[in-house]
């Protein structure tokens, strides 16, 4: 069998000449999956890395430097993959635009130099594919890469779809280059795999990924891409809820189903990787109040349910505690998605697969890849759900809470319930909170970037106070 592609790094800016780090400190900005806003951010180059017999593409990892980030091991880091090719004139395509992914030509010491995104350019996706899969894409036109093209408007990562890619599975694929890079494993690798490994059918087959190599041991640094099978004929769960919503038709029964499919979820997570430690009643409800006390201080619309949240958060401590008192503290975490939503989740005939499994982008990367109650899942597609509601604009009162009764049945029926687990009445409660620390994050990102949705997570924080 053929090996993978090797995958060469360097430190600091080998292969990237001053005027193409300058190009590219003018380009990122305005890329939508950049991570932080602009305003006296410095980039730093960290790493560069080479693929082995691919010619022309280079990956630069830069760290975000400036006000208010992280430094040395902390810091925040991306990935910017360039296609750089000697030209004399800057690149036309037929139709007599730039070229896909040009950010721009800069003169340098030994000549002109003509800079593409990689992101975006089958050069870099051959690079990708071939350092991901055994005995894949050889050469620069090979058949995996036909009809490769790129998903539009995606934001924290770059998508590939790649129809011509065959496996043990079938045909197709899917590479995600993921433009944030943090150290060590990463779980949108880890999990996947060991699903796959586990024979779980509800995530796509992961098929293989791109590994930082850490020349201090086996353990890579990081990872830069994953790679997995393409589901076929797949609708995005968000999209189809809204659909629904907009026609006020039943979603019903497809949230059931997706109910069972998550609780399927937990329990090959916790058979797969093992149980996590056990609940700490006091770090927790400390990391939840904490991110409350965050999003009263960011939002003032938010004041007035101080003390609902105070009151409902008292509620769960003092249940946590009686709970612990007459069990002994033995309810346990264990691995969880971390950011799940109806857009983290294909509907296609085979019935729902669930993706993405980084977590809550604007968490810190040790918090949001934690053992955790599987609760916290819930929480987030029940929020989802109510989402799809208010942007597919049911007129019907009753469909948001007829979805999301649904899903908790279907949760219910599906699920594979440890020994350890809470009572009904402390999940219950427990739903609740984590259901309002929920939205608390969501009104902190729509005050932040969709000011016009707010509406929606505000709603939610007064509706369960209220229940």
């Amino acid at each position: 069998m053929k090996l993978t592609r090797p995958v060469h790094v360097t430190p600091g800016a080998a292969h990237l000449t001053p005027e193409v780090l300058r190009l590219l400190d003018t380009w990122l900005p305005g890329q939508r999956w950049y991570p932080v806003p602009a305003d006296g951010v410095t980039h730093e180059p960290w790493l560069t890395v080479t693929f082995g017999g691919v010619a022309d593409v280079v990956v630069a990892l830069l760290r975000l430097a400036g006000p208010g980030l992280a430094a040395g091991d902390e810091s925040l880091v991306i990935q910017v993959p360039l296609v750089l090719t000697p030209t004399a004139e800057p690149e036309q395509d037929t139709a007599g635009t730039e070229a896909a992914g040009l950010i721009g030509t800069v003169t340098t010491a030994s000549g002109t130099v003509t800079v593409h995104d990689g992101g975006v350019h089958p050069a870099a996706w051959h690079a990708y594919l071939s350092a991901a899969l055994p005995g894949a894409c050889q050469e620069a036109d090979c058949a995996e890469l036909r009809d490769a093209r790129r998903i539009a408007g995606e934001q924290s990562n770059t998508s590939v779809v790649l129809p011509g890619l065959p496996h043990t599975a079938g045909q197709g694929g899917m590479l995600k280059i993921l433009r944030t890079v943090a150290l060590g494993p990463h779980p949108d690798v880890v999990i996947p795999e060991a699903l796959t490994r586990a024979g779980w059918d509800g995530v796509p087959r992961f098929l293989g990924a791109v590994p930082l190599p850490d020349p201090a041991g086996d353990t890579p640094l990081a990872h830069l891409a994953v790679l997995s099978e393409l589901v076929h004929d797949a609708t995005d769960g968000f999209e189809l809820a809204c659909a629904h919503a907009g026609r006020d038709e039943d979603f019903g029964e497809r949230a059931a189903e997706l109910g069972a499919v998550v609780a399927h979820l937990h329990t090959t997570l916790r058979d797969a990787l093992g149980p996590g430690p056990a609940l700490e009643p006091a770090g927790f409800m400390g990391v939840l109040r904490r991110r409350a006390a965050e999003a009263f201080a960011d939002v003032p619309d938010l004041a007035p349910h101080r003390a609902g949240v105070t009151a409902l958060y008292d509620a769960v401590s003092a249940r946590l505690a009686a709970v612990g008192e007459a069990a002994g503290g033995l309810v346990r975490l264990q691995p969880v998605h971390g950011d799940l939503h109806l857009g983290q989740a294909l509907y296609s005939p085979d019935g729902w697969k669930v993706l993405d499994f980084e977590g809550e982008p604007q968490r810190p990367v040790a918090e949001r890849t934690a053992p955790d109650l599987p609760l916290r899942d819930v929480a987030g597609m029940l929020r989802s759900l109510d989402y799809a509601g208010a942007v597919g604009r049911a007129t019907d009162p009753h469909w948001v809470s007829h979805a999301q009764l649904a899903f908790l049945e279907g949760y219910r029926q599906g699920s594979d319930t440890p020994d350890d687990a809470l009572d009904v009445a402390t999940a219950e409660l427990m739903l609740r909170a984590l259901t309002v620390d929920k939205a608390l994050y969501e009104v902190v990102y729509e005050f932040r970037h969709r000011p016009a949705w707010m509406h929606i997570p505000l709603a939610a924080v007064e509706r369960v106070l209220r229940a």
